[in-house]
């Protein structure tokens, strides 16, 4: 079994994905404020090729997350605490349940986490990356 990060690979990628990182733990809301921008612009594509519907929704979202900023990671949470619920009932996996719950109430008391972890990601995927480009692991 091969454990890798997906989807970050090579040196200017590495790069990349570090600087990303350090900007999202500097600066965490920023994350959020690219998920509502990134929502609208494709809202707007999503309109401009005929499904007005689900352009007109994630347009609305997008702006919700904007002028709310951690109203997605709340939803993440939510999100969490469902599936964790659903571990438990539904799959019968008893301790990767009350895991998944207790990450969802962490993430609903301290929404920047969620970005904290994100930023961290990106670190440890570049660094990886850059590591995998100059042979080093």
């Amino acid at each position: 079994m091969h454990f890798g990060l997906p989807a970050i690979n090579g040196l200017i990628i590495g790069i990349i994905a570090i600087v990303v990182g350090l900007i999202i733990l500097i600066f965490p809301k920023i994350l959020n404020y690219f998920v509502g921008g990134l929502l609208i612009v494709s809202g707007a594509i999503a309109i401009a090729g005929g499904s007005v519907l689900p352009g007109v929704v994630s347009i609305i979202i997008g702006i919700i997350i904007l002028i709310f900023p951690h109203v997605i990671n709340y939803l993440v949470g939510i999100y969490l605490i469902l599936l964790g619920v659903w571990f438990i009932f539904a799959a019968s996996t008893l301790i990767i349940g009350i895991v998944t719950i207790g990450i969802g109430i962490l993430v609903m008391f301290f929404p920047d986490i969620l970005n904290f972890i994100f930023g961290i990601y990106l670190i440890a995927a570049g660094v990886v990356a850059i590591g995998h480009y100059f042979k080093w692991f």
